[in-house]
């Protein structure tokens, strides 16, 4: 009995059409939701690149190495912010903050390219440049963050 109010239910049909409504809702505004978590899930990512940048400059000073195979220690939070930030282009592919976190995306991956940049003569210094402009990245990263809220 379609379309038939019982005891002061709703029928079918307004159930129906309100979760219609409630599904369009949620629709509308998940994309709303998603750029609020977006500067905590960049400061994650930066946080995580440049802690594992600092820890990298730690072994070149104390001469220790990471073979190959125990160096995706390394690599992982470059995959995981490289996965975040192609999720968020296709988003919002024009934020600033979006370039400025691949510009500091790219600063980490040159830092841990390849595991031989610890037994480098240099290694200090070069770990040390390499930090201090991911540093600058994030930093930026972080400014035109503030800048678009």
């Amino acid at each position: 009995m379609e379309g038939v109010k019982v005891a002061g239910r709703p029928t079918a049909k307004a159930v129906s059409a309100l979760g219609w409504v409630l599904a369009w809702l949620v629709l509308a505004l998940a994309p709303g939701c998603y750029w609020q978590r977006y500067p905590r899930l960049v400061e994650t990512h930066l946080g995580l690149m440049v802690d594992y940048a600092a820890k990298l400059q730690g072994f070149a000073e104390d001469h220790v190495t990471v073979p190959a195979e125990r160096w995706g220690e390394f690599t992982y939070p470059l995959e995981r912010a490289r996965d975040f930030a192609r999720i968020v282009a296709s988003r919002y592919p024009s934020r600033r903050s979006l370039a400025a976190f691949d510009r500091a995306v790219a600063a980490y991956a040159a830092l841990v390219a390849d595991p031989a940049i610890l037994v480098r003569a240099d290694a200090v210094a070069e770990i040390a440049r390499g930090r201090a402009t991911l540093e600058e990245a994030a930093a930026a990263t972080r400014h035109e963050i503030d800048a678009e809220r």
